[in-house]
């Protein structure tokens, strides 16, 4: 008789962890010459999952539970090692416990590895598969799965970012995780871990699942992070494949709160570039003082932005009022820069309309922009350090 460990990395799942055990542990029926166990791995759960799992695996000895690091990644890992290290299991099993995919796809997987594979993926695109999730979230998924077969490869597998899979442990001991990065917070283990399989030589094979919308509870999916990540995961991937090994992933990583910041940015430029125009050829107002007006309207637009999204994961102690009134001065510091700078432009070149590609620009819009790159860099450099900066307790 074989052992597979279905590993359940858990946060916040009280209200479906008990009931999807249950199913789990009896598709044993349905998995001839197989047994089951399940190991949850919960993430510092606040809602009491882990409770519920420590009350599971006292009243039945096929259930283990750990407490891991937070990130679906790390419960992934640090679960399946433990699985290997302490159940010796002949299968590593991978499933998510919030009801959107049924455990009826396990006997499915391990009926692949019994068929000499070393890899089971379950998956919404094959012959069988359903996904069930709204419109706009199946496009999201088609989306990703698609970038993910153009860009990274392979073409011959559909599904690269749902949690249902089934491996050999020698498969699994193979994998070089210092290539994964399985500490991120997003949902990258799911692309990031088949990739790495792949290029160790797995045999794999999709098998089909239906993917529901949660029983209960919300996504933790947060979709731009998780894009964002997929995208510059999938081409770091292939500048590997092509030999050119830059760590475009990491460092694009690490530049995230930077674009954020420069996306608000630009959208408060174009704010800021509206109301400029429309205080100088409405209202008749001086380049100059145009600017200043403009650029606090933007301020307050991408105050609510920054605070809202840029940096709405950042701990820290001051209040809402007191970051407010620290992202003026910083803006103001920038205001002065720009009025500066467009000043010293206006007093050098004056009025005036210049030629390009057949357009006619003037000249108090190429001051504008002139302003762009300086006032950036400041605003993001002092707003990093300062208004926004990590203050853990």
């Amino acid at each position: 008789m074989k052992k597979a460990v279905v590993l359940l990395p858990t946060y916040n799942e009280r209200d479906t962890l008990a009931k999807f055990a249950v199913e789990v542990l009896a598709q044993e029926n349905k998995a001839p010459g197989w047994k089951i166990e399940i190991l949850i791995a919960d993430s510092h759960s606040p809602d009491g999952t882990a409770e519920i799992a420590k009350q599971l695996a006292k009243k039945n000895p096929k259930i283990h539970t750990i407490n891991v690091g937070k990130g679906l990644g790390v419960a992934f890992v640090e679960g399946q090692r433990y699985s290997l290290e302490h159940f010796h299991p002949d299968a590593l099993v991978n499933l998510d416990s919030d009801g959107q995919v049924g455990a009826d796809v396990l006997p499915k997987m391990l009926k692949a590895l019994d068929e000499g594979y070393d890899l089971a993926l379950g998956s919404r695109f094959v012959a069988g598969g359903e996904n069930q999730l709204s419109p706009l979230r199946k496009l999201f998924t088609l989306g990703s799965c698609f970038i993910c077969r153009l860009v990274m490869g392979p073409w011959d597998i559909g599904e690269f970012t749902n949690s249902a899979r089934a491996f050999t442990p020698e498969l699994f001991q193979k994998i070089n995780f210092k290539k994964v990065p399985w500490r991120e917070k997003t949902y990258i283990i799911q692309p990031s871990f088949l990739n790495e399989a792949v290029l160790s030589g797995a045999k794999y094979k999709e098998v089909p699942l239906v993917f529901k919308n949660r029983a209960e509870g919300y996504s933790k999916n947060k979709v731009f992070n998780y894009t964002y990540d997929i995208v510059t995961y999938v081409i770091d991937a292939r500048l590997h494949k092509w030999g050119i090994n830059t760590p475009f992933f990491y460092w694009s990583r690490r530049a995230k709160t930077f674009i954020k910041f420069g996306l608000v940015g630009f959208l408060g430029t174009i704010v800021d570039f509206v109301f400029y125009n429309i205080f100088i050829m409405l209202m008749h107002i001086a380049p100059a003082t145009s600017k200043a007006f403009s650029t606090e309207i933007a301020i307050v637009n991408n105050f609510a932005l920054n605070h809202f999204w840029t940096f709405k994961y950042r701990k820290t102690k001051s209040s809402l009022w007191a970051k407010f009134g620290t992202f003026n001065l910083v803006s103001l510091g920038g205001l002065a820069i720009g009025v500066l700078i467009i000043k010293f432009l206006h007093l050098l070149y004056g009025d005036g309309i210049a030629s390009f590609l057949g357009l006619e620009i003037q000249y108090y819009n190429l001051y504008f922009f002139a302003t762009i790159p300086p006032v950036m860099i400041w605003n993001f450099t002092v707003n990093h350090l300062i208004t926004w900066k990590n203050q853990e307790d």
